[in-house]
């Protein structure tokens, strides 16, 4: 199978390539999903299917509010197939790694292609339908400010007539959308570009779905070519056009008593139960099979079998035949830039989302033998001003609802005296306005169930809307507003970020308090590339930080808390599942879906509020921002730090950059007092010098005694019991346990301060250790400080220049003390690695006395191993903070402890054979090939022996 998306930013470029076996998989592993389709002749063989978001379990908003049941509720089907989940998102996991820009992002760029090729293509040949999706609004038709194309083709009625009539039509359309579906396959096919088009209401994906619409029908293209793609669309929108015309004729101009067949099946088509969707099933079977046995059948060979439908289906299936399509869109991508916030520290869990509001922008530590939590989409903050955070919930309508009923909520309390921001010179409040929002939100209706509506002042609308949802109407929004609330759902990632500087402006500044208006974004996973088969929704809470605090922690948590007419909490109904969670977590990683961070990622400045952008239009007034009255209240604006990490962006906000200078000359290269000539005996090993070691072991013992204890060397260490320090063997045994599978990476033994001071150009060659080849990439090193504590080195190789030598990165860890950063000593490692660049982890990620600093702290080893195993993992990327550091040090400890004995059963590294492979020492005249050092002093036992020496601590 083929699948890769290759998105070059310095073009502006995406470039998709896949073959049908692949884009059958995928099928295959949606056709039972949480948002199943039956009608599929390639391989599915499903039951009934339901309309998703209804009937069960419900959805709640408010206190003792009944159960909304209905599709606008908000609701959804439980999860039931996760094995096909599993498999869904494995097929597009190769594919996509390392994209720069979520997948999300190409489908809806892609989607927009096709649907633009085919509006410059086609051509009207009647009146009974026009088509529209894809293109941008002109200002004219927009509210002030640039709204987005839509990612779908839209086939909408024009006037009424016999068929389809503007009236009670939903049957009527649905027998088009299925000869469009029939026709459109077979072009497809014919020009190798698709297998099959399916019926699956209100969700796309990567292979062409059509659902019906008020007056009309909507097609998700999927990820076909734009141009291949275009001509298939309009050849089958011509054939339409004709069978509309031939249905004329087989449509009654008045229904006899005895009503017709044609009449029969409108009729069974009209609703979202199980029976329409199974009548609408067997219709598209009977058109799939009269297309696929018949191909020059006519529009009114088509006309006479919808006249004629008796209801049954009809066996079909197409042949299956492999092609590869590849397509590239140019153009299409911004000139990317650093992000430009820093990471916001996380407050105490909410209780929002599966089990945490608060989610990690990583996965979880591991090994951990507990269930992670959050989906990996950590809060952001810009400069102490703005701040970026948040929430999940189970359905894209019940992010919107929620998000448009706690947005009056909240710009009620904001303009309230606790608030402290004013209303306009009359002090009444501004009915909700709204712009193109979706056309189930009833947002007036929302409006009309709050207990009060002073402060009400809540700007609705949607970035990308459907074509249905726009009117024609004059708009002008109010500034100073409580709340704006934005349906993202078919905007990229640029597009958001753009929403998010421009409306800043538009936002009531509190003057008591640094609190002022929200922007929440909203987006629905229904248009992910999967096709919706997990139903989430996202709300991302944007303001100043005591305003997203205030959102969180003074109004969701009290919402979540409330119960519906049958007792059931929203926390129960809305949140997501600790599964569909997992799901999230592994399409973030998998890079199907935006991040927070990758807001930040775009090159928009959100230090300038009420960014003028290109296209939008000025709003009446000059764009001003309320300042606070006095000085006391303003925000401070820190300077901008470029600490922009090393190793990996997702580090932003866990590292601050240390500038390691080179070492004092008296450093280097100093003469060395010639050692004694040892004696044989001495060499081979006498009893003295063993009762010598034995004696040092004991001191070191009695030395750390008050502080805890080590484990009989004789004996297996007993890691799972908490105050049983790690000893230096311990770390080595398991980093190099658990790295085995990677051989780009050299794991080095501990070293202390003293060896440390003794480093000189040969301290990383492969002389010392055998690990270090010149396949190395990374080092692992754990450092020895403060008499009884472990920090970790983590050392990146970059590919030899042309002098041969290799840039070196630095990622300096404490695991206890993220602030004792030890540069000094650092500096020597411009000896083996000259020009070496460094940062350290400002994350504390140990607290084994659950903050009483007063007692010992025994897991820095435990945190040394698993840091080393978890960068190397995940390409440089530190993970989040515990929630809690002492449980997770001991199910550390617990999980080191049953490999301990296997690891330490490990022979040692062996430099290699072929001496071509060793790594020497820089040359001070920078004049060598392969080098990334040494430490001489360091090594204390034979590199090439297969006898693992004991390492004192």
């Amino acid at each position: 199978m083929v699948w890769q998306v290759e998105a070059a930013q310095e073009a502006g470029s995406i470039r998709i390539t896949y073959d049908l076996e692949w884009l059958h998989q995928v099928m295959l592993a949606s056709a039972n999903s949480m948002v199943p389709f039956t009608r599929f002749s390639m391989g599915a063989n499903l039951g009934t299917r339901s309309y998703p978001r209804s009937y069960s379990p419900g959805f709640v908003l408010g206190r003792g509010k009944p159960l909304d049941t209905s599709s606008k509720g908000g609701g959804r089907q439980p999860l039931s197939n996760e094995g096909g989940m599993y498999a869904l998102l494995s097929l597009f996991e190769e594919g996509c790694a390392g994209l720069a820009v979520p997948l999300s992002d190409i489908a809806v760029l892609s989607k927009r292609a096709v649907c633009q090729a085919v509006l410059a293509g086609f051509v009207q040949k009647g009146k009974s339908f026009h088509v529209e999706g894809g293109t941008r609004l002109t200002m004219e038709r927009g509210p002030g400010w640039q709204i987005h194309g839509y990612p779908m083709l839209c086939i909408l009625g024009n006037e009424a007539q016999a068929f389809p009539s503007k009236l009670n039509n939903q049957g009527q359309w649905r027998i088009i959308q299925c000869v469009f579906g029939a026709r459109l396959t077979r072009a497809l096919r014919a020009r190798g570009i698709g297998i099959e088009v399916v019926s699956r209401e209100g969700f796309g994906s990567v292979f062409p779905t059509l659902a019906d619409i008020p007056n009309g029908i909507r097609l998700d293209p999927g990820l076909l070519p734009p141009a291949a793609g275009a001509e298939a669309i309009i050849e089958a929108l011509d054939f339409t056009g004709e069978f509309i015309t031939a249905m004329h004729k087989v449509m009654p101009k008045v229904v006899p008593s005895k009503v017709p067949p044609v009449i029969k099946l409108i009729t069974s088509l009209e609703g979202y139960g199980d029976d329409q969707l199974a009548a609408l099933d067997r219709l598209m079977s009977a058109l799939h099979a009269l297309t696929n046995n018949t191909p020059k059948a006519t529009a009114a060979n088509y006309a006479e079998l919808i006249g004629n439908f008796n209801g049954s289906g009809v066996a079909c299936s197409w042949a299956f035949e492999n092609n590869q399509v590849s397509y590239t869109l140019a153009g299409v991508l911004p000139r990317v830039q650093g992000p430009k916030k820093k990471r916001k520290p996380e407050p105490d869990d909410s209780g929002y989302g599966s089990e945490s509001e608060y989610e990690d922008d990583d996965s979880d530590l591991l090994p951990s033998r507990k269930p992670t939590k959050g989906d990996g989409d950590a809060p952001v903050e810009v400069n102490d001003r703005l701040v970026l955070k948040k929430a999940s919930l189970v359905s894209g309508m019940a992010a919107l609802r929620s998000a448009t009923m706690f947005g009056m909520l909240y710009s009620n309390w904001l303009f309230s005296s606790k608030g402290g921001a004013k209303l306009d010179s009359q002090g009444e409040p501004l009915p909700i306005q709204s712009w193109a929002p979706y056309f189930e939100l009833d947002h007036d209706e929302l409006y009309a169930s709050l207990d009060s509506k002073v402060g009400t002042r809540v700007l609705v609308f949607d970035g990308a809307p459907n074509p249905i949802n726009i009117d024609n109407k004059p708009f002008v929004s109010a500034r100073e507003l409580g709340a704006i609330i934005i349906d993202t759902t078919n905007n990229t990632t640029l597009e958001r970020a753009e929403y998010l500087a421009f409306f800043q402006g538009f936002l009531a500044t509190s003057k008591t308090s640094r609190a002022g208006g929200l922007l929440i974004l909203v987006e629905s996973a229904s248009k992910h590339p999967t096709g919706g088969d997990l139903v989430h929704g996202i709300m991302r809470v944007c303001g100043t930080p005591l305003s997203v605090q205030t959102f969180f922690d003074g109004l969701l948590k009290h919402q979540l808390k409330l119960k519906s007419k049958e007792g059931k909490t929203a926390r129960e109904l809305n949140v997501l599942s600790s599964v569909e969670t997992n799901f999230r977590r592994m399409m973030l990683e998998h890079r199907l879906l935006m991040r927070n961070l990758d807001l930040f990622n775009t090159g928009i400045d959100f230090d300038r509020p009420n960014l003028k952008l290109p296209g939008s239009l000025s709003l009446g007034s000059p764009l001003v921002v309320t300042q606070p009255p006095s000085q006391d209240v303003v925000v401070p604006v820190r300077p901008r730090v470029h600490d922009f990490p090393l190793l990996s962006p997702h580090n932003l906000g866990k590292v601050k950059r240390r500038v390691l200078a080179e070492p004092s000359p008296r450093v280097i290269d100093l003469p060395r007092k010639k050692k004694s000539q040892v004696s044989g005996s001495q060499e081979s090993g006498s009893p003295r010098d063993g009762e010598k070691e034995a004696e040092d072991l004991e001191s070191k013992r009695k030395e750390y005694e008050a502080l805890g204890h080590f484990s009989d060397p004789s004996e297996l260490p007993k890691l799972d019991d908490e105050g049983t320090y790690y000893e230096e063997d311990d770390i080595y045994c398991l980093q190099r346990y658990y790295l085995q599978g990677h051989p780009h990476v050299a794991v080095l033994p501990g070293i202390s301060r003293v060896q440390w001071r003794e480093m000189n150009r040969s301290a990383y060659s492969t002389a010392v250790h055998g690990a270090i080849t010149t396949a190395t990439t990374i080092i692992i090193q754990p450092l020895h400080r403060h008499r009884n504590h472990w920090a970790l080195l983590y050392i990146t190789l970059g590919a030899p220049n042309l002098l041969g030598r290799r840039k070196a990165k630095l990622l300096y860890i404490d695991p206890l003390s993220p602030d004792d950063v030890p540069v000094e000593d650092l500096q020597l490692l411009n000896l083996p690695f000259p020009g070496i660049e460094a940062e350290s982890c400002t994350v504390r990620y140990q607290d084994d006395r659950d903050g009483n600093e007063a007692l010992a702290q025994d897991s820095c080893g435990a945190w040394a191993v698993q840091l080393a195993v978890y960068l190397v993992e995940h390409d440089g990327a530190l993970p989040a903070p515990p929630d809690n550091p002492r449980t997770a040090a001991m199910d550390l400890r617990q999980d080191h402890m049953t490999v301990i004995e296997e690891a330490k059963a490990m022979d040692l590294p062996q430099a290699p054979v072929d001496r071509s492979r060793h790594v020497g020492a820089p040359s001070p005249m920078l004049r060598r090939s392969n080098s990334v050092g040494n430490l001489s002093g360091v090594s204390r036992s034979n590199p090439l022996s297969t006898k693992k020496p004991y390492h004192e601590l």
